[in-house]
Protein backbone atom coordinates (compact mmCIF):
# COMPACT_ATOMS: atom_id res chain seq x y z
CA UNK A 1 0.00 0.00 0.00
CA UNK A 2 1.10 3.56 -1.26
CA UNK A 3 1.40 5.56 2.27
CA UNK A 4 0.77 9.47 2.39
CA UNK A 5 3.58 11.83 2.44
CA UNK A 6 3.02 15.27 3.72
CA UNK A 7 5.91 17.66 3.40
CA UNK A 8 6.06 20.42 5.83
CA UNK A 9 4.35 22.85 4.30
CA UNK A 10 1.14 20.53 4.23
CA UNK A 11 1.82 19.94 8.15
CA UNK A 12 1.73 23.51 8.72
CA UNK A 13 -1.98 23.71 7.22
CA UNK A 14 -3.06 20.93 9.08
CA UNK A 15 -3.93 23.06 12.36
CA UNK A 16 -5.79 25.92 10.71
CA UNK A 17 -7.72 22.76 8.82
CA UNK A 18 -8.74 21.11 12.40
CA UNK A 19 -9.50 24.49 13.40
CA UNK A 20 -12.06 25.34 10.65
CA UNK A 21 -13.51 21.77 10.46
CA UNK A 22 -14.19 22.43 14.85
CA UNK A 23 -15.33 25.81 15.23
CA UNK A 24 -17.25 26.34 11.37
CA UNK A 25 -17.78 23.21 9.84
CA UNK A 26 -19.09 21.29 12.64
CA UNK A 27 -21.41 24.25 13.98
CA UNK A 28 -22.80 25.01 10.55
CA UNK A 29 -23.69 21.36 10.36
CA UNK A 30 -25.25 21.24 13.93
CA UNK A 31 -27.04 24.37 13.12
CA UNK A 32 -28.25 22.84 10.24
CA UNK A 33 -29.45 19.45 11.34
CA UNK A 34 -31.45 21.65 14.60
CA UNK A 35 -33.26 23.39 12.08
CA UNK A 36 -35.16 20.19 10.53
CA UNK A 37 -35.45 18.09 13.78
CA UNK A 38 -38.76 18.60 15.82
CA UNK A 39 -38.25 19.47 19.45
CA UNK A 40 -39.26 16.20 21.07
CA UNK A 41 -42.26 18.24 23.43
CA UNK A 42 -43.67 19.89 20.65
CA UNK A 43 -47.58 19.61 19.52
CA UNK A 44 -48.88 18.47 16.66
CA UNK A 45 -49.60 21.41 14.79
CA UNK A 46 -45.82 22.45 15.52
CA UNK A 47 -44.06 24.02 12.49
CA UNK A 48 -40.62 24.16 12.53
CA UNK A 49 -40.42 27.19 9.96
CA UNK A 50 -42.95 29.36 11.53
CA UNK A 51 -40.71 32.14 10.94
CA UNK A 52 -40.37 31.70 7.31
CA UNK A 53 -43.82 32.39 7.12
CA UNK A 54 -43.96 35.31 9.28
CA UNK A 55 -43.68 38.67 7.20
CA UNK A 56 -42.10 40.86 10.14
CA UNK A 57 -38.76 38.49 9.40
CA UNK A 58 -38.75 39.31 5.69
CA UNK A 59 -39.12 42.93 6.51
CA UNK A 60 -36.09 42.48 8.83
CA UNK A 61 -34.21 40.46 6.14
CA UNK A 62 -34.94 42.60 3.45
CA UNK A 63 -34.01 45.79 5.54
CA UNK A 64 -30.74 43.61 6.36
CA UNK A 65 -29.67 42.96 3.36
CA UNK A 66 -30.43 46.33 1.61
CA UNK A 67 -28.76 48.03 4.64
CA UNK A 68 -25.56 45.90 4.30
CA UNK A 69 -25.48 46.59 0.50
CA UNK A 70 -25.78 50.48 0.95
CA UNK A 71 -23.51 50.28 3.85
CA UNK A 72 -21.14 48.36 2.06
CA UNK A 73 -21.46 50.68 -1.35
CA UNK A 74 -20.81 53.76 0.66
CA UNK A 75 -17.58 52.54 2.24
CA UNK A 76 -16.10 51.74 -0.92
CA UNK A 77 -16.97 55.52 -2.07
CA UNK A 78 -15.33 56.58 0.56
CA UNK A 79 -12.36 54.28 0.64
CA UNK A 80 -11.15 54.41 -2.88
CA UNK A 81 -10.49 57.86 -3.15
CA UNK A 82 -8.83 58.24 0.24
CA UNK A 83 -6.35 54.55 -0.25
CA UNK A 84 -5.37 56.02 -3.61
CA UNK A 85 -4.61 59.31 -1.81
CA UNK A 86 -2.76 57.46 0.86
CA UNK A 87 -0.52 55.08 -1.24
CA UNK A 88 0.70 58.34 -3.20
CA UNK A 89 1.77 60.35 -0.12
CA UNK A 90 4.91 60.73 -0.14
CA UNK A 91 5.90 62.38 3.46
CA UNK A 92 6.08 59.25 5.31
CA UNK A 93 4.79 61.10 9.06
CA UNK A 94 1.74 62.26 6.71
CA UNK A 95 1.24 58.90 5.16
CA UNK A 96 1.83 57.03 8.58
CA UNK A 97 -0.79 59.31 10.33
CA UNK A 98 -3.06 58.61 7.70
CA UNK A 99 -3.25 55.26 8.06
CA UNK A 100 -3.28 55.47 11.99
CA UNK A 101 -6.29 57.09 11.13
CA UNK A 102 -7.54 54.19 9.31
CA UNK A 103 -6.98 51.48 11.67
CA UNK A 104 -6.88 52.85 15.00
CA UNK A 105 -10.69 52.94 15.66
CA UNK A 106 -10.42 48.78 15.52
CA UNK A 107 -8.32 49.01 18.86
CA UNK A 108 -11.32 50.24 20.76
CA UNK A 109 -14.47 48.59 22.14
CA UNK A 110 -17.45 48.71 19.40
CA UNK A 111 -19.76 49.65 22.15
CA UNK A 112 -17.44 52.53 23.08
CA UNK A 113 -17.41 53.50 19.47
CA UNK A 114 -21.13 53.74 19.50
CA UNK A 115 -21.73 55.34 22.79
CA UNK A 116 -19.95 57.82 21.62
CA UNK A 117 -21.22 58.03 18.11
CA UNK A 118 -24.94 58.54 19.95
CA UNK A 119 -23.34 61.49 22.34
CA UNK A 120 -22.26 63.24 19.16
CA UNK A 121 -25.37 62.68 17.50
CA UNK A 122 -27.54 63.71 20.72
CA UNK A 123 -25.39 66.93 20.80
CA UNK A 124 -25.66 67.82 17.10
CA UNK A 125 -29.81 66.69 16.94
CA UNK A 126 -31.08 67.15 19.75
CA UNK A 127 -34.11 64.86 18.23
CA UNK A 128 -34.53 61.24 19.18
CA UNK A 129 -32.12 58.90 17.39
CA UNK A 130 -34.83 56.35 16.57
CA UNK A 131 -34.75 56.14 12.40
CA UNK A 132 -32.90 54.26 9.70
CA UNK A 133 -31.36 56.91 8.89
CA UNK A 134 -29.36 56.91 12.05
CA UNK A 135 -28.74 52.89 12.00
CA UNK A 136 -27.05 54.08 7.91
CA UNK A 137 -24.70 56.08 9.67
CA UNK A 138 -23.89 53.90 12.68
CA UNK A 139 -22.89 50.77 10.70
CA UNK A 140 -20.99 53.42 8.05
CA UNK A 141 -19.14 54.93 11.04
CA UNK A 142 -17.80 51.43 12.81
CA UNK A 143 -17.51 49.16 9.36
CA UNK A 144 -15.14 51.56 7.11
CA UNK A 145 -12.15 50.49 8.53
CA UNK A 146 -12.83 46.79 7.02
CA UNK A 147 -13.01 48.39 3.71
CA UNK A 148 -9.79 50.34 3.75
CA UNK A 149 -7.77 47.85 5.22
CA UNK A 150 -7.95 45.11 2.32
CA UNK A 151 -7.64 47.99 -0.41
CA UNK A 152 -4.71 49.38 1.35
CA UNK A 153 -2.94 45.96 1.41
CA UNK A 154 -3.44 45.44 -2.65
CA UNK A 155 -3.37 48.79 -3.95
CA UNK A 156 0.03 50.05 -1.69
CA UNK A 157 1.43 46.90 -3.53
CA UNK A 158 0.35 48.26 -6.91
CA UNK A 159 4.12 48.95 -9.04
CA UNK A 160 4.40 52.83 -9.57
CA UNK A 161 5.58 52.00 -13.09
CA UNK A 162 1.87 51.32 -14.14
CA UNK A 163 0.76 54.74 -12.93
CA UNK A 164 3.47 56.07 -14.82
CA UNK A 165 3.01 54.26 -18.06
CA UNK A 166 -0.71 55.51 -17.89
CA UNK A 167 -0.11 59.01 -17.72
CA UNK A 168 2.05 58.52 -20.43
CA UNK A 169 0.27 57.35 -22.74
CA UNK A 170 -2.61 60.10 -22.18
CA UNK A 171 -4.20 59.14 -19.28
CA UNK A 172 -5.44 61.92 -16.44
CA UNK A 173 -5.53 60.87 -12.91
CA UNK A 174 -8.96 60.50 -12.79
CA UNK A 175 -9.35 58.05 -15.77
CA UNK A 176 -5.99 56.60 -14.79
CA UNK A 177 -7.92 55.87 -10.89
CA UNK A 178 -10.50 54.46 -13.20
CA UNK A 179 -8.94 52.33 -16.18
CA UNK A 180 -5.67 51.38 -14.32
CA UNK A 181 -6.57 51.31 -9.95
CA UNK A 182 -9.78 50.22 -10.20
CA UNK A 183 -9.26 47.33 -12.07
CA UNK A 184 -6.58 46.40 -10.15
CA UNK A 185 -7.85 46.18 -6.56
CA UNK A 186 -11.12 44.70 -8.07
CA UNK A 187 -10.03 41.75 -5.66
CA UNK A 188 -9.88 43.76 -2.78
CA UNK A 189 -12.80 45.19 -3.39
CA UNK A 190 -14.71 42.27 -3.51
CA UNK A 191 -13.10 41.27 -0.64
CA UNK A 192 -14.19 44.96 1.43
CA UNK A 193 -17.66 44.61 0.04
CA UNK A 194 -18.45 40.99 1.37
CA UNK A 195 -16.72 41.80 4.72
CA UNK A 196 -18.65 45.16 5.72
CA UNK A 197 -21.87 43.53 4.12
CA UNK A 198 -21.76 40.44 6.42
CA UNK A 199 -20.76 42.41 9.53
CA UNK A 200 -23.83 45.04 8.84
CA UNK A 201 -26.39 41.93 8.29
CA UNK A 202 -25.13 39.91 11.76
CA UNK A 203 -24.85 43.22 13.50
CA UNK A 204 -26.63 43.40 16.94
CA UNK A 205 -25.56 46.30 18.88
CA UNK A 206 -26.16 49.03 16.42
CA UNK A 207 -29.74 49.29 16.75
CA UNK A 208 -29.76 48.13 20.38
CA UNK A 209 -27.22 50.81 21.83
CA UNK A 210 -27.11 53.81 19.10
CA UNK A 211 -31.02 53.76 18.57
CA UNK A 212 -33.55 54.86 21.20
CA UNK A 213 -36.53 52.82 19.82
CA UNK A 214 -34.46 49.53 18.37
CA UNK A 215 -37.92 47.39 18.08
CA UNK A 216 -38.68 48.47 14.05
CA UNK A 217 -35.11 49.04 12.61
CA UNK A 218 -33.79 45.62 13.99
CA UNK A 219 -31.55 43.33 12.19
CA UNK A 220 -31.10 39.81 11.54
CA UNK A 221 -28.32 39.80 14.30
CA UNK A 222 -30.90 41.07 16.21
CA UNK A 223 -33.18 38.98 15.84
CA UNK A 224 -31.05 35.74 16.49
CA UNK A 225 -29.92 37.26 19.24
CA UNK A 226 -33.46 37.23 20.82
CA UNK A 227 -34.21 33.52 19.73
CA UNK A 228 -30.76 32.15 20.89
CA UNK A 229 -31.83 31.13 24.55
CA UNK A 230 -30.29 27.68 25.22
CA UNK A 231 -32.77 26.91 27.78
CA UNK A 232 -35.97 26.97 25.17
CA UNK A 233 -35.46 24.30 22.75
CA UNK A 234 -38.12 25.74 20.83
CA UNK A 235 -36.36 29.27 20.45
CA UNK A 236 -33.26 27.60 19.76
CA UNK A 237 -34.80 25.77 17.04
CA UNK A 238 -36.47 29.51 15.64
CA UNK A 239 -33.50 30.52 16.02
CA UNK A 240 -31.62 27.57 13.79
CA UNK A 241 -34.01 28.05 11.19
CA UNK A 242 -33.21 31.75 10.74
CA UNK A 243 -29.57 31.12 10.96
CA UNK A 244 -30.30 28.62 8.01
CA UNK A 245 -32.00 30.80 5.85
CA UNK A 246 -29.40 34.00 6.48
CA UNK A 247 -26.78 31.41 5.44
CA UNK A 248 -28.36 30.69 2.14
CA UNK A 249 -28.89 34.58 1.38
CA UNK A 250 -25.26 35.27 2.66
CA UNK A 251 -23.73 32.53 0.29
CA UNK A 252 -25.94 33.92 -2.74
CA UNK A 253 -24.33 37.38 -2.23
CA UNK A 254 -21.12 36.24 -1.48
CA UNK A 255 -20.76 33.79 -4.85
CA UNK A 256 -22.17 36.47 -6.64
CA UNK A 257 -19.36 39.13 -5.36
CA UNK A 258 -16.54 36.58 -6.03
CA UNK A 259 -17.60 35.98 -9.85
CA UNK A 260 -17.42 39.94 -10.48
CA UNK A 261 -13.31 39.56 -11.04
CA UNK A 262 -14.19 36.58 -13.08
CA UNK A 263 -16.87 38.01 -15.16
CA UNK A 264 -14.57 41.04 -15.81
CA UNK A 265 -11.59 39.03 -17.14
CA UNK A 266 -13.79 37.52 -19.32
CA UNK A 267 -15.56 40.59 -20.85
CA UNK A 268 -12.13 42.36 -20.62
CA UNK A 269 -10.71 38.95 -22.72
CA UNK A 270 -13.52 39.22 -24.85
CA UNK A 271 -12.78 42.80 -26.03
CA UNK A 272 -8.89 42.52 -26.47
CA UNK A 273 -9.80 39.73 -28.91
Amino acid sequence: MNKIKLNPKQLLFLPYLIFILLFVIVPIVFIVVLSFITPKDASINYDKFEMWKDQNFWNIFGRSFLMGILVSLTCLVISLPYVYILINVKNKSYKFLLLSLSITPLFLFTLVKILALRGILTLIFDIPIDNIGYLYLGSTYLFLPFMIIPLYNILNSMPKNIINASQDLGYNKIMTFIKIVIPYGLKAICSGIIVVFLLVVMSVAISNKLLDNSAGNQMIGNVINDLANPSNVFDMQKASSVVLITLIGCSIFYFTINAIPIIYRKIKGGIND
